[in-house]
Parts: structure tokens; C-alpha cells; sequence
């Protein structure tokens, strides 16, 4: 786990052209959340110097303690001395939290000014990743106006996208911290290939024209993106862990036959047991329990009537997996947490008939898996990205992690069917960038990869509801995602007949 973390942190300086010093990193690998430390360390950095000492993470260690100081997850993993308890321990220890999306202290002010807040730091971010970008030469600020030269480039976050009447070109509104720039894209060139979205963070090299009343031309379009060739994490020996998604604990629909057929697989007394016996993590991405009040009545669809039992019932349902796994859940929209995003960790009141071996974590989290870095998300921003890409659907929920990835971002829309929190760091951003990219919330099931990340969007395990029926979606219950850590294969078991089946991924 601490190589793989090393490795992480090193690649992460070296992509913002910083030189991490030896005891600067052994500070950071101790750290609570290194990765918000490192954020925090290049924020203060800026471009003054190259190198990162161990006096500027230790400074930034102390100013962040009193936030490190509040537990970071609930329960934590208590091993017993009894069968299997040694490896129990290995996947507890090989299980290391990066980053949490909630950032645990709401920007201050009204919330006009949070919102603010968020979005700058989002766009200061994304513009880190952007700005040693060499496809945007002469790089400039809005408010330095047109170049001298009559090319340039800017970054800035997309406010609005609109066509010209006749034509049908794109003019693209763009932000940045000094000023408001349109921008013309014209429809038959490569820079019109892609949808532009709102409040993505992007950069544009630009062609001005002799007339300055005439917008400039958009040549081409660069976004945060994941680098090409970058070298992936791996575990040092064959690890399994299970992608899971969509409970809906206490819905009438909650598949019940099928769990017990992934509990059963997972003890090994199904098919592949020495696949099962190789299992050492589950991760859950979301919607652990139905909830109470989430659409309209809702109450006709539940077996369980109170949130609280819900989580009850959810204990139980994990307790019947054997006690060695690490089991990392996060909540989703139908969890008892505040429903804007990013979301906290499912609070201790309601998680404390869950088993000892039961990680909590907010909604993102990244964390890392004996080594492999992944960043898992319930989902709640597909409901805005599918409507506004061209072509995108509930059924191909890989296409649109592919653009979460290219924007950098899994959820930009503001002011949709998304809530946004006015938090002080924008959780929702993917940095650094994972091995394995986890979402749920469609009630589908998909494999997909995307320069080097393994893109998985986990099945339910409800079947469907008359509200989803209503909402034309339609699921593809009880399959579990089985990942060796050591190689990125995808093995998917199936329970959703009466038999479970085993099959592989294409690689």
C-alpha cells in the first residue's frame, strides 16, 4: 500500500513540474489525506519555487490539524482473533484513504459567496492542469486582451454555449478570474468535435482576425484530460476486489435470492471458490438503503418504513459476508445524508449496527486498494451529463465516464437536477487521476477502459420499480464486478438467474 502511495505522490508533483524531497514525502505518506495536503502544498507553492521541503508540508500539516483531527471514517475495522483474522488484517492494512470529496467546512458567508468560492477553486484547479498544456502557446489572461502576435490561448470556464442564426457556428462564452471573452467556434472545424459543456474548465487557441470587432477564432481545444502514457498502479500480487452498487436496503425490490447467491459466491460455495477466496475487498458504491420520501410515493414500494431499521436490516445484510473483507461503502441520493454533493459520510447515529469491518467514506472518496488508486462516485451527476451530451444514454453509462475523465470532472453542471454544496474545495473534482473509476446510481451495469483507468458503472441489486419503469430505465440487476488489483482483468458473476455464472471481461 505505502509503494503504491509513494508512487501516487511522486507522479502527482512531478505532472505540476515539482520536485518532491525525501522528507517531504515521508511527512505526506503519514498524513490523514495526503492528497488534500498536496492540493493545499501547490496552492501555496505557486510557480516561486520547483522544489517541495519538508518544512512547507510540515507548516501545512500543522495549519490542517484541526480538520485531521475529526475521524475521517466510522466505524473502523476492529479484527478478532479467530479464522482468516491475519488476512482481515493485510486488507485492512492495505486499504488507505487519499482524498475524501467532502471537505468537511462550508465556504463562509452567504451562500452566493460559497458558491463563489467553489467555483474558483475549481477553476484554479483545473487550470493547474491545464497551464502546462504546450498546445496552448502564448498563453494569456482574458483580461490581457488580444496578443500581439494575432494567436494566443486561454483558460476559462464555459458560461454559456450558443449557435448563430444563420450559420450554426458555436460562439462560446468563457470566465476566467480577470474578465468574460466570446469566443467563436466555427461547426466544421476539429474544435466543434466535442460538445461544450457548461461550467466545464477548459483551454482554447485562438486566431484573431485583422477586424477587432470580430470574435476570435477558436483553433483548437484542450481539456484537463487524463495524460496519455502515464504509467498505471498495480497490486504487487493477485487481489481481488468486488464492485457493488445500488442496494436499496428496505425497498420491496431489494433482490434478496440474488444476494444470498453473491453471499454464498463470496464464501465459496459457489462457482470459482478460488476466485472467492482471493476477495479481499468490497466496495459499494452508493444507495445503500432505499430511504424514505426520494420520489413520489415512494412508501408503496418499501418492505421497511423507517430509514433507521433500513440501516438495521443493511447491518445484518452485511454481516452475512465473511468478516476478512474490507467492505468500503459510500452513500448516494437515497441515503440519510444531505443530498448535495459532495456528500458526507453516513453519519455514526446510522451506521452503528453496521459490522466492525465496514469503511465509511463521503461521496467521491478516493482511496487506495493494496496499491491501486480508486476514486469512487455514486453517480447523481449522470442525470445532467446525459441530457446534455449528444447521443448519451442511461444504457452506455461508460461513454459518459469517458467525458468525466476528459473534463476532469464528475458532476460540473451547476443549477440542474444535481445539487452542488458550497464547500471550500471542490470534492468533485478527479485528482489524482485513478486506476479504477467506480460510479452506480443508473441501475445498469458496464466495463469499460479509458487510457489506463478501468471505467466500471456497478449494478443494483433492486429490481425494477414502477417509478423506473416510469423513468424508462431499465436495470441490469445482481452483477458483481470482480477486479484483480494485480492486472486490472474484470471477471463479472452473475446472480441474477438461479444459478450464478462466472464470465470474463474483454481486457
Amino acid at each position: 500500500m505505502a509503494t503504491g502511495l509513494r508512487e501516487h505522490l511522486v507522479t502527482y508533483f512531478e505532472e505540476h513540474h515539482k520536485l518532491l524531497e525525501a522528507g517531504a514525502l515521508r511527512l505526506l505518506l503519514g498524513a490523514p489525506q495526503p492528497l488534500v495536503v498536496s492540493q493545499e502544498l501547490l496552492e501555496r507553492a505557486g510557480s516561486g519555487t520547483p522544489f517541495v521541503t519538508e518544512a512547507m508540508v510540515a507548516e501545512v500539516l500543522d495549519d490542517l490539524r484541526p480538520l485531521a483531527a475529526v475521524p475521517v471514517v466510522t466505524p473502523v475495522l476492529a479484527v478478532e482473533a479467530a479464522d482468516g483474522a491475519d488476512a482481515a488484517r493485510t486488507a485492512a492494512a492495505d486499504f488507505h484513504v487519499v482524498v475524501e470529496g467532502f471537505p468537511r467546512s462550508m465556504a463562509p458567508g452567504p451562500p452566493i459567496a460559497g458558491y463563489s468560492a467553489l467555483f474558483l477553486a475549481r477553476f484554479r484547479a483545473l487550470q493547474k492542469m491545464l497551464r502546462t498544456r504546450s498546445t496552448l502557446s502564448n498563453l494569456r489572461t482574458i483580461r490581457d486582451g488580444r496578443p500581439p502576435e494575432g494567436t494566443g490561448s486561454v483558460i476559462g470556464m464555459v458560461r454559456e454555449v450558443r449557435e448563430t442564426s444563420r450559420q450554426h457556428h458555436r460562439i462560446v462564452t468563457l470566465d476566467d478570474e480577470t474578465g468574460t471573452l466570446e469566443v467563436l467556434v466555427l461547426k466544421e472545424s476539429a474544435a466543434a468535435g466535442m460538445p461544450f459543456l457548461p461550467d466545464e474548465t477548459l483551454g482554447v487557441r485562438l486566431r484573431y482576425g485583422a477586424d477587432p470587432d470580430r470574435l476570435p477564432t477558436v483553433v483548437a481545444v484542450e481539456r484537463p484530460d487524463v495524460p496519455l502514457g502515464r504509467v498505471a498502479a498495480r497490486a504487487a500480487r493477485p487481489r481481488q476486489a468486488v464492485f457493488l452498487s445500488d442496494l436499496h436496503v428496505g425497498s420491496k425490490a431489494f433482490l434478496g435470492p440474488a444476494w444470498e447467491r453473491l453471499v454464498a459466491f463470496l464464501r465459496g460455495e459457489g462457482p470459482a471458490p478460488d476466485l472467492a477466496r482471493a476477495v479481499d475487498f468490497v466496495v459499494i458504491a452508493g444507495d445503500l438503503v432505499d430511504g424514505i420520501g426520494i420520489y413520489p410515493h415512494q412508501e408503496r414500494d418499501l418492505a421497511i418504513g423507517d430509514v433507521v431499521e433500513q440501516y438495521v436490516e443493511l447491518g445484518r445484510r452485511l454481516a452475512q459476508l465473511p468478516d476478512r473483507l474490507t467492505i468500503v461503502a459510500l452513500p448516494g441520493n437515497h441515503d440519510a445524508v444531505c443530498p448535495a454533493e459532495p456528500q458526507p459520510a453516513l453519519p455514526a447515529n446510522l451506521a452503528h449496527e453496521l459490522p466492525a469491518n465496514v469503511r465509511l467514506l463521503a461521496n467521491p472518496s478516493t482511496f487506495s486498494l493494496a496499491g491501486v488508486t480508486v476514486t469512487a462516485y455514486h453517480g447523481r451527476g449522470f442525470d445532467d451529463l446525459i441530457p446534455a451530451l449528444p447521443g448519451a444514454s442511461y444504457g452506455r453509462p461508460t461513454e459518459v465516464m469517458r467525458r468525466m475523465l476528459q473534463m476532469r470532472h464528475l458532476a460540473p453542471i451547476y443549477g440542474s437536477r444535481t445539487p452542488l454544496a458550497p464547500v471550500t474545495r471542490d470534492g468533485l473534482i478527479v485528482d489524482p487521476v485513478p486506476e479504477i473509476l467506480v460510479t452506480g446510481h443508473l441501475h445498469t451495469y458496464g466495463v469499460d477502459r479509458y487510457r489506463g483507468t478501468l471505467l466500471l458503472n456497478a449494478s443494483t441489486w433492486q429490481d425494477e420499480t414502477e417509478y423506473q419503469r416510469m423513468r424508462n430505465i431499465t436495470a441490469v440487476p445482481a452483477h458483481a464486478a470482480i477486479v484483480d488489483l494485480a492486472t486490472l482483468g474484470v471477471v463479472t458473476l452473475d446472480c441474477s438467474g438461479s444459478t450464478p455464472t462466472v464470465r470474463a471481461e474483454a481486457a
